[in-house]
């Protein structure tokens, strides 16, 4: 055993490995970056006059080429801007991404060749409360909007008031009112939560979104236009022409917007990216599939930004970001995995509590890590929110809206200075708190893996849920939750199709064939009728088997070429487990009860009126009256071939603990090379490729190393000088011919050696049923009145065992023997009577009875059928058989049967499951139980029909 694993497990190991990625092309160099794709640049390698774009993750120069080197931008302090260094005022033009820096003349200070501004003034020697925006006309630049921190209408350079007549005042800026005339209209949007009555208390206003627009849309502020985008996911992206999204809609949106259009909105393209082009590209975006960066790991990407657009955090996303369920932990993203899932409850409290910790202050967008031409690149992953549009909720892609950036969960908070408030020690005190929730109940994050380890663009479900917190609003109330991550394998287009378009239907097709071909073959075994239920049902039951196999050959085939998804495995394997199970409950059942008889050639040699041998003993001769006829036969040599018989019936041809240590084994250490988890394909084609590999090794070594158990088995007989003839059906059964060549086996020890050295020597007869051969095993069809003339002998049997106590007690008197004997010498009669009935049929001593020996042809062979037979009433047919397919009533008979459960058991277990472990115990537990219960049924059939008592059986 040790040897076996030592010699076979690690090259067994090596040889699935490539089974299973062999069919991994290598990823083509030349596959170009989609449009939503970024090259991530990190933030060090930029250089002293470059910014961080967070748009696109790379780093870009402050001063543009068309500036011809006299613009002076610096990168600001987080280095995601550029601003105008100190001592000089920003000009803002609608042409230019940054703005012009002019450096303002003092009066103190000695002017430089650069000083051009009109402005005159000198600097205040305090600290400013406002940075000045107003429109200003420069001679060289145009018409723009300079920004200083010195009041263009004070001779004092005044920066210290910010008059409200003339001027909007936004955090530290004074903003001037001619600027602020085009962004107002922002002024118009409410956010109606779920009533759409004008002065209901459930819409809320953006109060500061006219200044975030214009810092956005007019000075292009980075971090402005990323609160643009929040307040537009805060808003659940509402399509209200006057809302955050309105701009985004305008510039990302491939469909007719016009309706989103105003005079003041700028017709370039804005940033952030917010928003995917519906239509055919969004069919084309989700069929796109990329190469991951690492093969055995999902990685993906994310940014956290808050409400007021800062970045809060980039890097590696972890599953458990977006699990809002306490106390469960969502492990990583793997390729590997089939399916996760958590599912939870969550009281109104515990939504309060994280949206209390959230604040609308926490903004994902998800990008997926691959590579292409050996560079590792980022894709935007796209979010589908179900509840945004009715059209999200419809099957077709093309109609779908998708977003990129989302949020957890938001709470609108209500004005508690209109409303008495709770102690904040007092749990009511969290149910005024907020007037809504919205949070994400569902939650599904989808991809495909494709042929060639390649990954279809993973793509995020989301459906919201909206709470209104009424009066009758408690803590205790409940509201799911759930997180799935879906895994699906796609067909590798031809050959998917070929297997399932023409390879399946061809071998269900096949498999009709060979039943109905059983079918015919066994009606005439069985001397019945076609149309006869019986056969229908053996016809159902054969179809089963058939189908069961046909099914694991696709199976195998898909798993081969990793051209499946587990839907359709399951849906393959699942049936053809179920079927292989019946069919081979039902077959073993009655192969062990197939008719069976011992035949004995031997009378016993010594009595007690005869001379005594060494071997005498005081019970030999025993004054114990015994109610055995003369002729009776030995009973020792029958018990020992009848137990012989029963050992047979339970022994396998393999080990199913070695195979499914083998599996186990193999899959463990691949996992371990791996360091990852295992694929549910790369498992499922492990479990069955390991499988089928051992169990054809060990029917190989067992070949050549082993004894044939059959033939010991056919030696036994020899021996013991005993046949065995069975029926498996009326006109069809088997026929072992033990009759030994030297007439008798009740014989010493010296004497039965010197029988075989004989033997050897070719001194004697041959053990065979004809006297020049030693063909010993025969496939039989008996004459057809065969099976009436050994009922008729059992008959007096039967009516002792099974009529009525008259009956019985007629049957006794006439037999004039007493009655507490009266059964043991019934059975002994019966017993001697079949014997001399079958001894005298196959040694051709019955007239009307008789047989002929014949050799199969190559079709019948082939086929398992019998065409050219000789079949009457009084003549039957012996064909010789040298393959012993009386193994067929064996579990010896069945391996291949056994093996397709076992098989179909460990994945169907393992799908289910996802336990290689458990599906190996199992599928080793139902070895062992299906040996052990065919024993026992083969033990009771071979004391009912032989007619040995139960307790001389093992």
């Amino acid at each position: 055993m040790c040897f076996l694993l030592e010699n076979w497990l690690l090259p067994l190991a090596v040889a699935i490995v490539f089974i299973q990625f062999g069919n991994c092309s290598v990823q083509d160099s030349k596959q170009s970056p989609t449009p939503h794709t970024f090259r991530f640049q990190n933030p060090q390698q930029c250089q002293r006059n470059e910014f961080y774009n967070l748009n696109y993750f790379d780093c870009s120069s402050c001063n543009e080429a068309s500036d011809g080197g006299i613009n002076e931008l610096q990168p600001s302090a987080d280095r995601f801007s550029c601003q105008c260094p100190v001592g000089h005022m920003s000009i803002f033009e609608k042409t230019k991404r940054w703005p012009s820096c002019e450096e303002i003349c003092t009066n103190t200070t000695k002017q430089s060749e650069n000083c051009t501004t009109s402005w005159s003034v000198k600097f205040p020697s305090w600290q400013c409360h406002y940075q000045y925006l107003n429109a200003t006309a420069v001679a060289q630049q145009g018409a723009g909007i300079v920004l200083t921190q010195t009041h263009p209408g004070s001779n004092s350079s005044d920066c210290q008031s910010c008059d409200a007549s003339y001027n909007f005042r936004y955090q530290d800026y004074c903003v001037a009112n001619s600027l602020m005339r085009p962004y107002l209209h922002y002024n118009a949007f409410w956010q109606a939560t779920s009533s759409p009555k004008p002065n209901s208390n459930s819409r809320l206003h953006f109060g500061d979104l006219k200044f975030v627009a214009f810092f956005c849309l007019a000075l292009r502020n980075d971090t402005a236009c990323q609160q643009l985008a929040n307040l537009c996911v805060l808003s659940h992206y509402s399509l209200d022409k006057h809302s955050p999204c309105s701009a985004f809609l305008l510039t990302q949106m491939s469909d007719v917007v016009m309706k989103y259009a105003h005079p003041g909105d700028q017709s370039r393209a804005l940033e952030p990216f917010l928003f995917y082009k519906k239509g055919r590209s969004t069919r084309e975006l989700l069929t796109t599939t990329l190469q991951p960066a690492n093969r055995t790991e999902l990685q993906i990407f994310s940014t956290n930004y808050d409400l007021t657009g800062r970045l809060k955090r980039w890097g590696r996303f972890e599953l458990q970001q977006l699990n809002l369920c306490p106390g469960q932990v969502a492990s990583k993203l793997h390729l590997t995995r089939r399916q996760q899932q958590i599912n939870c409850q969550l009281t109104l409290e515990q939504l309060i509590d994280a949206a209390s910790a959230e604040g609308n202050d926490n903004y994902l967008s998800l990008y997926l890590n691959f590579s292409s031409n050996w560079q590792y690149l980022l894709h935007q992953l796209p979010v589908l929110i179900e509840t945004l549009t009715p059209e999200n909720k419809r099957p077709q892609a093309e109609e779908w809206q998708l977003v990129k950036r989302f949020q957890l969960i938001s709470a609108h908070p209500k004005d508690n200075r209109q409303h008495q408030t709770a102690p904040r020690y007092e749990d009511a005190h969290k149910l005024q708190l907020y007037r809504s929730l919205r949070y994400v109940e569902h939650m599904q994050l989808e991809y495909s893996i494709q042929p060639g380890h390649l990954i279809g663009l993973p793509l995020l479900r989301l459906r919201y849920r909206h709470i209104e917190l009424t009066a009758n609003a408690t803590l205790t109330q409940l509201y799911p939750f759930q997180l799935v991550v879906k895994c699906d394998r796609v067909l590798p287009g031809v050959a998917a199709e070929l297997l399932l378009e023409i390879a399946l239907p061809l071998l269900l097709l096949l498999a009709s064939i060979a039943a109905l071909l059983r079918l015919q073959n066994l009606r005439r075994r069985r001397r019945a009728e076609l149309c006869q239920t019986s056969n229908l049902l053996e016809l159902l039951l054969q179809l089963a088997a058939n189908v069961a196999l046909a099914l694991l050959v696709t199976a195998l085939l898909l798993l081969a070429l990793q051209a499946f998804n587990p839907r359709q495995l399951a849906a393959l394997i699942y049936p053809a487990c179920l079927m292989q199970l019946v069919y081979l409950a039902v077959h073993l059942r009655r192969a062990s009860q197939l008719e069976l008889f011992l035949i004995d050639w031997e009378r016993p040699r010594s009595s007690c009126e005869a001379q005594r041998l060494n071997l005498d003993s005081s019970s030999l001769c025993s004054s114990v009256r015994t109610y055995v006829a003369e002729s009776s036969v030995s009973a020792w040599r029958v018990l020992f071939t009848a137990n012989a018989w029963i050992r047979l019936s339970a022994a396998q041809r393999y080990s199913s603990l070695l195979q499914a240590f083998v599996v186990f084994a193999a899959h463990q250490l691949l996992q371990h090379y791996t360091q990852s988890p295992l694929d549910a394909g790369v498992s499922c084609c492990l479990i069955a490729s390991v499988s089928l590999a051992t169990y054809l090794l060990q029917l190989l070594l067992g070949r050549l190393f082993q004894a044939n158990l059959l033939q010991k088995f056919i030696d036994l007989c020899s021996l013991a000088n005993i046949s065995l003839f069975s029926l498996v059906e009326p006109g069809y059964g088997y026929y072992v011919h033990g009759r030994s060549p030297h007439g008798f086996a009740d014989t010493d020890m010296s004497s039965m050696i010197l029988q075989l050295q004989r033997e050897a020597q070719n001194m004697c007869g041959r053990r065979g049923l004809l006297m020049d051969s030693d063909k010993q095993a025969y496939i039989i069809l008996p004459p057809r009145n065969l099976r009436v003339y050994l009922e008729r002998l059992l008959l007096p049997l039967q009516r002792s065992r099974n009529g009525s106590m008259s009956q019985t007690l007629l049957y006794q008197k006439d037999l004039q023997v007493p009655s507490i004997d009266s059964q043991v010498e019934r059975t002994s009669i019966a017993y001697a009577s079949v014997n001399r009935f079958f001894c005298a049929f196959i040694d051709h001593a019955i007239k009307d009875m008789d047989y002929i020996i014949k050799e199969k042809t190559l079709v019948e062979k082939l086929f398992n059928c019998e065409i050219e037979n000789y079949l009457t009433d009084n003549k039957g047919t012996f064909y010789i058989d040298d393959s012993l397919s009386f193994s067929r009533v064996l579990l010896l008979g069945n391996h291949v049967d056994i093996f397709v459960l076992e098989i179909l058991v460990l994945l169907s277990i393992y799908l289910l499951t996802s336990s290689l472990l458990f599906a190996v115990a199992l599928a080793c537990g139902l070895n062992m139980l299906l040996r052990h219960i065919f024993r026992l049924w083969m033990r009771r059939n071979v004391s009912r029909k032989t007619l040995i008592d139960e307790r001389f059986l093992l």
